[in-house]
């Protein structure tokens, strides 16, 4: 009962701490350097800001409710709000999310993980195992939404665990679930389909930069670091949690083989959501100079990575897998119900908040001043150490704060001090973007450490990722800034 009244207690204080603040905020003096414009939008942003870190309502309600909220202070129209539902990013994830879509449906994923496990030589060295694992759940994160890959691995965690009949406690347990979620969300980083924080990244800094971020150009420079973060992955885990030349391990060979046996062979669906996600990965990459070198200039300006997303996921479709025994009737790799189920319309809604968010920033002025206030704290050092300083900050902070509601404060605030101190505000615009997805830690700020932890069933330990994912943004955020100043510039210039 009393566990019930404080939890009643903390809800009712977050559902008055939002409006409280906005109203404290625009009934103030303005602060030095602001408008009384830049005031109402502080007040507003400041509403949603406490809404979305304490999670008092579902994270996309809370975007929701930057419609009447931005509209009661008079800091941006309705209709303005509602037009960001016709923004590129929206059409990206649509697009990609039907793509995905066809995977899931087609239990491509589920296939893809056993057939890892079942490799000769991984089933009798646990540490070729777990690299597999590591590198399967983090590569793939890279196409593919994070949470169903962290629920997937999760769940053959718990049939390692049972079949081998390890302990919580065993290094061997405490790696599996660990990487269960740490891999996917430091994966996510490798393309723009990783994950709804990268979509938000793309759309941020199309409107504070002016550069729309294509395919291409994210996954040249996120793939290399998600590689490279991923292996630092793997050798923290096996220092953390030795495994020993003599452990006695294996993998329970029979259920695992057993749980590919009963897949079958390969379908027609699942033959279509390869080929599908092929022609998209070439499209994204390459389309616009497949298009130039054919002598189609005009097509190649339309290929753009929403309109790629789009065309693809509309061709799911319209790729016939079989014919149906009842009606005679084709049937598509992907139907509306299926479409329905899968695209992100959480996601959606909640980009549209954040898109709004950081509009309301940035026609406010309040990125400007508060890359003027971190001038002033900052002084005349070197522009390469602010840098370095913001993607330091935002690794550590996103294990508080959850990345959807730290992206659209960051950013602008990133671009507005790349401008004062000189350095490059697209790199440093995507290295900060880049660590905001490494919440690893704790269960409030990160859906994927929650999910492993409830659906452990007893194995999975919360301590564990607070000391593994503390090394693991550490090293993460190393990893990005160095290949982001170094190779940055090569791979964007």
């Amino acid at each position: 009962m009393h566990a019930h009244t404080s939890s009643l207690t903390r809800q009712v204080c977050a559902l008055l701490a939002g409006p409280a603040l906005c109203l404290i905020l625009m009934n103030l003096t303005p602060f030095e350097g602001l408008t009384p414009h830049g005031m109402l939008c502080m007040a507003g942003c400041a509403w949603l800001l406490v809404w979305w870190v304490t999670e008092v309502l579902p994270i996309p309600v809370t975007s929701l409710m930057a419609i009447p909220v931005f509209t009661f202070l008079g800091v941006m129209e309705p209709g303005k709000v509602f037009g960001f539902i016709s923004h590129p990013a929206m059409m990206l994830i649509f697009g990609a999310t039907i793509i995905v879509g066809v995977w899931k449906e087609s239990n491509l994923i589920e296939r893809y993980a056993y057939w890892c496990f079942n490799l000769p030589g991984i089933r009798s060295n646990p540490r070729r195992m777990l690299f597999a694992f590591t590198m399967g759940a983090g590569i793939l994160s890279a196409i593919a939404p994070n949470l169903p890959l962290v629920i997937l691995f999760a769940s053959i965690s718990v049939a390692i665990a049972r079949s081998c009949n390890l302990k919580p406690q065993d290094n061997m347990t405490r790696s599996l679930f660990t990487i269960s979620a740490i891999a996917p969300m430091l994966g996510g980083i490798g393309t723009p389909l990783g994950g709804a924080p990268n979509i938000i990244v793309i759309a941020i800094v199309a409107t504070v930069l002016g550069h729309d971020i294509s395919f291409g150009e994210w996954t040249a420079l996120g793939m290399p670091c998600c590689v490279l973060i991923l292996l630092g992955c793997f050798l923290i885990t096996c220092i953390l949690y030795p495994l020993g030349k003599g452990s006695s391990f294996s993998l329970p060979e029979e259920e695992l083989r057993a749980k590919l046996d009963r897949l079958g062979p390969v379908t027609p669906h699942e033959h279509a959501a390869i080929w599908i996600m092929v022609v998209a990965l070439v499209l994204w990459c390459y389309g616009p100079g497949l298009c130039e070198l054919c002598g189609f200039e005009r097509m190649a300006k339309l290929l753009t990575a929403p309109v790629v997303a789009v065309l693809m996921g509309v061709s799911c479709f319209l790729v016939p897998i079989r014919r149906s025994p009842e009606t005679g009737k084709l049937v598509f790799a992907m139907n509306w119900d299926q479409a329905v189920r899968n695209i992100g319309w959480g996601i959606i809604v909640l980009q549209i908040g954040a898109i709004a968010f950081g509009q309301v920033l940035l026609e406010g002025g309040l990125d400007k001043w508060a890359a003027g206030g971190i001038q002033k704290l900052l002084g005349n050092i070197s522009g390469d150490l602010v840098w370095a300083a913001l993607v330091f900050l935002t690794g550590y902070i996103s294990q508080i704060i959850m990345s959807m509601a730290l992206i659209p404060l960051m950013l602008p605030i990133t671009a507005g001090l790349a401008q004062i101190y000189g350095f490059d505000p697209l790199l440093a615009c995507l290295s900060v973007g880049f660590v905001s997805n490494l919440t690893l830690m704790f269960p409030f700020s990160s859906i994927a450490v929650a999910s492993v932890l409830a659906g452990g069933e007893g194995y999975a330990r919360s301590r564990d990722f607070v000391i593994n994912g503390f090394l693991q943004t550490t090293v993460a955020t190393v990893v990005v800034f160095v290949y982001c100043y170094v190779v940055g510039p090569l791979v964007l210039h």
